[in-house]
């Protein structure tokens, strides 16, 4: 028996390939399931997500007094576009719960207000008190 018919009845023995692609098969339904559960996630926040980008939408417009307002509401755009691409590969059963008001699986921080620093005010002194009363 040659040296390579010794490879190839290893290779029968130990069903490398039959294992590869147990391991692929398996790793592709990790990542669906992932895909699938992001889906759900973004579908479920998505007006936390719209009310975010629309804050941060109007605070730079007005830091840069619109001159950007057309790229930035592309931007804007684009993020809810894939946000929904997203939430399109939601499960059916999630997207039958979610429309009869199910409770929210992942709870998200509301969206911090937009703070916007007018340029014509002056600015704040620092406090440097230890509030010792020396």
């Amino acid at each position: 028996m040659s040296f390579a018919d010794n490879i190839k009845a290893k290779i029968k023995d130990v069903d490398v390939e039959k294992q590869l692609t147990e391991l692929v098969d398996e790793g592709e339904k990790l990542v669906n399931d992932a895909v699938t559960k992001a889906g759900d996630i973004a579908h479920d926040k998505r007006g936390d997500v719209e009310g975010w980008l629309d804050k941060a939408t109007g605070a730079i417009n007005e830091k840069t007094e619109g001159k950007y307002a057309d790229k930035v509401t592309r931007v804007r755009d684009t993020l809810l576009g894939g946000l929904d691409k997203l939430a399109q590969r939601r499960t059916s059963d999630a997207a039958d719960a979610s429309d009869a008001g199910s409770t929210d699986p992942v709870p998200l921080p509301p969206a911090p207000p937009a703070a916007v620093k007018d340029p014509e005010a002056p600015d704040a002194p620092e406090d440097t008190t230890t509030g010792t009363g020396s």
